[in-house]
C-alpha cells in the first residue's frame, strides 16, 4: 500500500461541500458529481425512455410516501395487473439536476444487473411525468437495520430473538453474501452502512442504495462507472476506508471488506468507527484505522474487526466470503466461548480458595471449573484458551495436592493433561516415596494389629486362666497338694514353667503370625519363669512358702499391667483383679490360694468377655457389608 497522505494535507484538497459533510454530517453519503460525458449519457437514456411512462404501461397506482434519501423519494404503489404492492423510487422534487438523475439511473443499472436474494429486485426502469428516472422495485415490508441495530427489546418483539449480537452478526453475514455476489460481477458497493440495509418482517435481508457503486471491470455499454475513474471523495465519512478518502489509492473488493468491518465495529461498540466532532478528526480516524474496542469484547470478534479494518488493504480479508466464514466460525464457537468465560471466572475463585488453603472448597470449585473447561472443549476442541485454562487449573490444584501430601491425587490430575506437564515427574516421585512409606506403615500396623487372631488369643488366655483358676482351689481344698514344703513348692513352681513351654510353642506356631502375638506368646513362659525366680529368691531369703504365694498376684498384676499399657488395654480389669487379690491375700494369708484363684478367675472372665465382644463386632461388620 502506498503511504497515505496526512489528514491535514488531504483537508487542503477537499472542496467546501465535502468538508462540511465531514464535519457536520458524517453519517450522510457523499455522492459523485456527474461529469459532462456521464451527464450527457444520462440525458440520452432519459430521452430514450421518454414517452414510456411506467405509471401507464405497468398500470401503477401511486400511493403514500414510504421513505426518502439524500436525492431519492420512495412511494408505495399498486401494480394493478398483478394485484401486488411495489415501491417506486424517483428523484426528489427539490433535486431536479443531472447528478440526481444519474445517481438514480446508476442505482437502477447496477441493482438490475445483480439478481440475488439479498439485493432488492428491480422490476422496471422508466421516467416519471417530469422526465426524470423512475424505478419500480420490490416493496419491502420491514424495518431499516439502523433503527434496530442496538434496540434489543425491539428485535426481540419483532423477530423473536433474545441474542442481539448473534442476530446482528447474521444480518451482517447476509450483507456479505450480497457483497460477495456483487464482487463476482465486478461491482463494489462503497456505501455499506446500517441505514442501507432493510430487514423484512420475515427476516429477509436486503442491501440497498447501489447509487455510488463502481465497476472494477470495463463496461462496454458505458452505464456502469469505473473504479479506475473514481477521483472524488465518495461514501459515508464515519464508515470510510482510507482509500476512499485518499483518492490516490486504488479501490478494490477489500474496500467493501473494510466497510463490513466498520459495520462489525458498530455492532460491538454501538457507534460508527469514525464518528468524531471535526473534519480533521474524522479524516485522521479514517487514515489511521486503529479501531479501539472495549476490554470485554469477544477476542475472536475483535480480531475479525481489526483485520477487516486494517489500514493496509493487503492485510484485510482477501474476500467478503473469507470474512463471512470467519464470522460463521465465531458463531459456531460462541457457545464454547460463553462456557469458557464461566470457567475462567471459577478459575479466579479457585485461586483464592487455594490461597486460603480450604481443601473442601478447592475440590468443590475445581470440579465445577474443570467441568466448564471440558464443556467448552467439547463444543470446540480447538479452543486454545479453554486448553490453557484447564491446564492452569489442573496444575494449580496438583501443586496444592502436593503441598498437602497427596501426590497420588496430583499424579491422577496431571495424567489427564495432554501434553503432560513437567510437574508430573515430580508428583510421581513423591507418590512412589509415599507408597513406600505407606507400605512400611501398613506392615508395621499389621504386625501390631490386635484384631488379627483376636479370637484364638482370647481362647488361649481363657483356657490357661481356667486351668490356673482350678489349681489353687485344689491346693487349698486338698492340703497335701498345697505344697507347703519348700522342696515341693519349688519343684512345682518350676514344673509349671516346663509344662508351659510346649503350650507356648504350639501357640507360637498357630497364632504367632504377627509381631504383637509373638511377643505376647513369649511373655507367657517369661511370666512363669519370673514366678519361678521369685519363688527361688524368696526361699533363699528364708521367706515362708505362704508369703511367697501372697506375692504371686502382685507379680502377675505387674506383668499384665505392662501388657495392658503397651498392647491390649482390654485386660485392665484382670490387672485390677490381681491387685485386689494380692491385697486380700496379704490381709488374710490363710485364704491366699482362694485369692490367687479369684485373680485367675478374673483373668478368665476378662478373656471370655473380650472374645464375645470381638465376635459381636465381627458379626456386625459382616452384616453391614452384606447390606451395602
Amino acid at each position: 500500500m502506498a503511504n497515505p497522505r496526512s489528514a491535514d494535507a488531504l483537508l487542503e484538497t477537499i472542496d467546501a461541500e465535502t468538508r462540511d459533510t465531514l464535519a457536520g454530517a458524517p453519517r450522510a453519503t457523499l455522492r459523485p458529481r456527474a461529469s459532462h460525458d456521464t451527464a450527457r449519457r444520462a440525458l440520452e437514456v432519459l430521452g430514450q425512455l421518454a414517452g414510456h411512462s411506467p405509471t401507464a404501461s405497468l398500470q401503477l397506482r401511486p400511493g403514500d410516501e414510504i421513505g426518502r434519501g439524500g436525492m431519492g423519494l420512495i412511494r408505495a404503489a399498486e401494480q394493478v395487473a398483478l394485484g401486488r404492492t411495489v415501491a417506486i423510487k424517483t428523484v426528489r422534487p427539490d433535486h431536479r439536476d443531472p447528478d440526481a438523475a444519474l445517481d438514480l439511473l446508476r442505482e437502477a443499472w447496477i441493482t438490475g444487473s445483480l439478481e440475488h436474494p439479498n439485493i432488492v429486485p428491480v422490476h422496471h426502469l422508466g421516467v416519471d411525468d417530469r422526465g426524470l428516472p423512475l424505478i419500480v422495485l420490490k416493496r419491502i415490508e420491514g424495518v431499516a437495520w439502523a433503527d434496530v441495530i442496538v434496540d434489543e427489546p425491539a428485535v426481540k418483539e419483532r423477530f423473536g430473538t433474545t441474542d442481539l449480537l448473534a442476530w446482528n452478526l447474521g444480518i451482517l453475514m447476509h450483507v456479505l453474501d450480497a457483497v460477495r455476489f456483487a464482487h463476482s460481477r465486478g461491482i463494489i458497493h462503497r456505501d455499506l452502512k446500517p441505514s442501507n440495509v432493510m430487514i423484512g418482517d420475515f427476516g429477509e435481508v436486503y442491501l440497498l442504495d447501489w447509487g455510488i457503486a463502481v465497476s472494477l471491470r470495463p463496461d462496454p455499454t458505458g452505464r456502469l462507472p469505473l473504479a479506475s475513474d473514481a477521483r472524488q471523495i465518495v461514501g459515508t465519512p464515519c464508515y470510510m476506508a482510507p482509500e476512499m478518502l485518499d483518492t490516490t489509492l486504488a479501490l478494490s473488493e477489500r474496500t467493501d471488506v473494510y466497510l463490513a468491518g466498520a459495520l462489525l465495529y458498530e455492532l460491538l461498540a454501538g457507534r460508527p468507527p469514525h464518528l468524531t466532532r471535526t473534519a480533521v478528526a474524522t479524516m485522521a480516524s479514517v487514515m489511521l484505522s486503529q479501531p479501539e474496542l472495549a476490554a470485554d469484547t469477544p477476542p475472536e470478534l475483535a480480531a475479525i474487526c481489526r483485520r477487516a479494518m486494517h489500514a493496509d488493504p493487503a492485510q484485510r480479508f482477501a474476500t467478503a466470503d473469507d470474512m463471512r466464514l470467519a464470522l460463521q466460525n465465531y458463531l459456531d464457537h460462541r457457545g464454547s466461548q460463553l462456557l469458557l468465560v464461566g470457567a475462567q471466572a471459577r478459575l479466579g475463585t479457585l485461586r483464592a480458595a487455594i490461597t486460603a488453603g480450604d481443601e473442601d472448597e478447592v475440590h468443590r470449585i475445581f470440579g465445577a471449573c474443570r467441568f466448564g473447561f471440558h464443556e467448552a472443549l467439547a463444543a470446540w476442541p480447538e479452543n486454545a484458551d479453554a486448553h490453557e485454562g484447564l491446564t492452569t487449573a489442573t496444575i494449580a490444584v496438583a501443586e496444592f495436592e502436593l503441598a498437602h501430601d497427596h501426590p497420588a491425587a496430583a499424579v491422577a490430575l496431571l495424567g489427564e493433561l495432554t501434553p503432560t506437564p513437567p510437574l508430573l515427574a515430580k508428583a510421581r516421585e513423591a507418590a512412589e516415596r509415599q507408597a513406600v512409606r505407606r507400605a512400611e506403615l501398613e506392615k508395621l500396623e499389621k504386625a501390631h494389629d490386635l484384631s488379627i487372631n483376636a479370637n484364638a488369643r482370647s481362647i488361649l488366655v481363657g483356657v490357661i486362666g481356667a486351668v490356673f483358676t482350678l489349681i489353687p482351689l485344689l491346693m487349698q481344698l486338698v492340703p497335701r497338694l498345697g505344697m507347703a514344703r519348700q522342696d515341693r513348692f519349688l519343684s512345682g513352681t518350676w514344673g509349671v514353667c516346663v509344662l508351659i513351654v510346649p503350650v507356648s510353642v504350639i501357640a507360637y506356631r498357630r497364632i504367632g503370625t504377627t509381631e504383637i502375638d509373638r511377643r505376647l506368646i513369649l511373655a507367657l513362659p517369661f511370666t512363669f519363669v519370673m514366678q519361678g525366680v521369685v519363688a527361688t529368691g524368696g526361699l533363699l531369703m528364708g521367706l515362708p512358702v505362704s508369703t511367697i504365694q501372697v506375692l504371686f498376684p502382685a507379680l502377675w498384676a505387674g506383668m499384665l499391667g505392662a501388657v495392658a499399657l503397651l498392647a491390649e488395654p482390654r485386660i485392665a480389669p484382670a490387672v485390677l483383679g490381681y491387685l485386689v487379690a494380692f491385697l486380700l491375700a496379704a490381709a488374710m494369708p490363710a485364704y491366699r490360694l482362694y485369692m490367687v484363684s479369684a485373680g485367675n478367675a478374673m483373668l478368665t472372665i476378662n478373656a471370655i468377655a473380650w472374645y464375645r465382644l470381638k465376635c459381636r463386632i465381627a458379626n456386625q461388620t459382616s452384616s453391614d457389608a452384606a447390606r451395602s
